[in-house]
């Protein structure tokens, strides 16, 4: 007989030791399948702490933990990345029930991929479950580190996007795709040409395939819309876009989304013409590639890009298109607030919002620098490029003022997943700013 002892490595930072006896002998089935059964726990159920390190002054980065030595720049297969390969499209009905699983490689089958999915609103809402992760951010020098965890590990917190108050939540529900209006009066989902009949109070923000994103309505009422489809239910939050941006960044090991993944619907040029700057792309144009991140458009031409998307795991459009807006943040001054409470978001207030504590930078450009925080991603200095540094564009303005994110049809290299925009009063809504759904529970 022959005894030998398995180590996993659990990463930088972990406390407790892991390891386990097992006994093989020779090379017979049950040493082999003993082997097995040993690395398929370790794999499932040892935390892997993984991360990045972003070098703010010399603009490089490093994987770190499990993934320490990957490739820079590109995905990595499931085995290291247990929390994104956990994210996958699902139809979530009312009550935040998961009605069921969408085909991995295709949403317009059921988890079985033989049978046919309904993306139409009939069998609930179609969203992208991302389950609860622990995080913990380092400022060394010039030096931000940011590592995740899929459990409980000492010194790292629970994710905000996670967190109602001090309630911890299981999971959040990312709209598949950018919003869509439920009409209440017409009992139907309707295309954003349709929009000027809704009456915020009684029609309903929704995620199914196959219609143009509602737009041009404030982010308070973008808020009231989305609260009416019920309890849990809520517009993008900023500590929810921040856990998306927190997964890509370790998966990528870079700020450069439109490199690493596509350019989006971002390059158009014919877009005051094709129909003044309204949304260009349906819901759904991703069904075809189910969760797995992937880009088709990029091109000068609406019409073309009236059939092409870009998806991050799932979640259509992340960037690009439309502006969606963010809530649960208010600047003033510059100065950013934070609330992660449904019930207690408002606009120009910081009563009930957390403080982020320093200042965002007064001044509009590429962002060059981030601000020492673990709770998201906010500039602290500009002067970088479309292909540097953050590699995404920030607007800002005095007084208070709300957000949104990701960038329109015709930003160019401005657009990306860290695209923010603090520019905008509470009472500002246009053709090009839309929104997506969200649940938490």
């Amino acid at each position: 007989m022959k005894t030998g002892k398995l180590q996993p490595n659990l990463g930088e930072g972990i406390v407790n030791e892991f390891s386990t006896d097992i006994t093989l002998a020779g090379n017979s089935n049950t040493a082999i399948s003993t082997e097995k059964a040993v690395k398929t726990y370790i794999h499932n159920f040892v935390p892997k702490i993984y991360g990045v390190s972003w070098d703010e002054s010399g603009d490089t980065y490093t994987r770190t933990g499990t993934v320490a030595g990957q490739t820079k720049g590109v995905t990595l297969s499931d085995y290291y990345l247990p929390i994104q390969s956990k994210m996958r499209r699902c139809v979530v009905l009312d009550n935040g029930t998961v009605n069921y699983y969408l085909g991995a490689t295709d949403s317009t089958k059921k988890e079985d991929m033989v049978t046919a999915s309904v993306l139409d609103g009939s069998d609930g809402q179609v969203m992208v479950e991302i389950p609860k992760f622990w995080y913990k951010h380092s400022y060394t020098g010039t030096t931000h580190t940011w590592e995740i965890s899929p459990i409980a590990v000492t010194g790292f917190d629970v994710h905000p996007a996670f967190l109602s108050g001090a309630t911890e939540l299981n999971y959040i529900y990312v709209g598949a795709y950018e919003a869509i209006l439920y009409d209440y009066s017409a009992s139907s989902y309707i295309d954003y040409a349709a929009e000027a009949t809704i009456t915020p109070a009684e029609d309903i923000m929704s995620s199914v395939t196959g219609k143009k994103p509602v737009t041009n309505h404030t982010r308070a009422n973008f808020r009231q819309m989305a609260n009416r489809r019920g309890t849990g239910w809520t517009g993008m939050l900023y500590d929810i876009l921040s856990a998306v941006q927190l997964l890509y960044l370790v998966e990528y090991a870079s700020f450069y989304s439109q490199s690493v993944i596509g350019a989006g619907i971002s390059n158009v040029t014919d877009w005051a013409a094709y129909n003044n700057y309204y949304p260009i792309a349906p819901s759904g144009n991703s069904n075809s590639i189910g969760n797995v991140s992937g880009n088709n458009a990029g091109s000068a031409s609406c019409a073309t890009e009236a059939s092409k998307y870009m998806s991050y795991r799932g979640i259509e459009n992340w960037y690009g298109h439309i502006w969606k807006w963010l809530d649960g943040i208010n600047t003033n001054n510059n100065r950013s607030y934070i609330c992660n409470v449904v019930a207690n978001l408002a606009d120009d207030t910081n009563d009930n919002y957390t403080d982020i504590g320093i200042n965002n930078i007064n001044s509009n450009d590429y962002q060059a620098t981030l601000l020492n925080i673990a709770r998201g991603f906010l500039p602290a200095s500009i002067g970088a490029d479309g292909a540097t540094k953050i590699t995404d564009y920030y607007y800002q303005d005095s007084g208070w003022r709300v957000a949104f994110s990701g960038g329109t049809a015709n930003a160019g290299a401005y657009a990306g997943g860290f695209y923010l925009y603090l520019h905008y009063d509470s009472a500002d809504s246009t053709s090009f700013i839309g929104g997506r759904l969200c649940f938490r529970k």
